[in-house]
């Protein structure tokens, strides 16, 4: 008989442990681990720094309206941090790719007089990835990538960022 109950303690343990660990993979994927995924974002956008006071970030945007934040040098948040959008907002952006018809941009505009922060953008469509890196004083880029940049950093302004 004690043979019997140590077993049953066992396994009940055992049950328990894979519960919790069950339990804390569900909790991980709620806020958004989408690196453990494996899912490529739609749209990426990268901040280098400048010779003054530029903060130095990258966003990813994924279909699902999890983003990623990697704050680097001079940003606000440093490391990693989460945050959800709504997928309306995403499939904005994506609208305003396809309207600039981000795939024919030239894949670099430079040419700006000074130490300008670089702005690098990646755009994933279907089995398309086009990725344009664009000095900000650049004389030679359209308005229109500078003013989709500017859409990119304004559709995170008002999330709730979780570490």
């Amino acid at each position: 008989m004690p043979r019997r109950n140590t077993a049953a303690v066992l396994a009940f343990a055992l049950l328990s442990a894979t519960r919790a660990a069950d339990a804390q993979t569900t909790h991980s994927h709620s806020h958004g681990s989408v690196k453990l995924t494996g899912a490529t974002p739609v749209i990426t956008m990268e901040r280098t720094q400048c010779k003054g006071m530029c903060p130095e970030y990258k966003l990813s945007f994924y279909e699902d309206g999890s983003v990623v934040y990697e704050g680097k040098a001079g940003a606000s948040k440093s490391g990693l941090w989460r945050a959800t959008v709504r997928k309306e907002t995403v499939d904005d952006l994506v609208t305003q790719f396809q309207r600039i018809d981000f795939f024919s941009l030239q894949p670099s505009y430079s040419g700006g007089l000074s130490q300008n922060p670089i702005a690098i953008m990646s755009f994933r469509r279907n089995d398309r990835t086009k990725t344009v890196s664009h000095d900000t004083g650049s004389p030679f880029s359209p308005e229109a990538l500078t003013a989709l940049e500017d859409r990119v950093d304004a559709a995170v302004q008002s999330v709730n960022w979780i570490r």
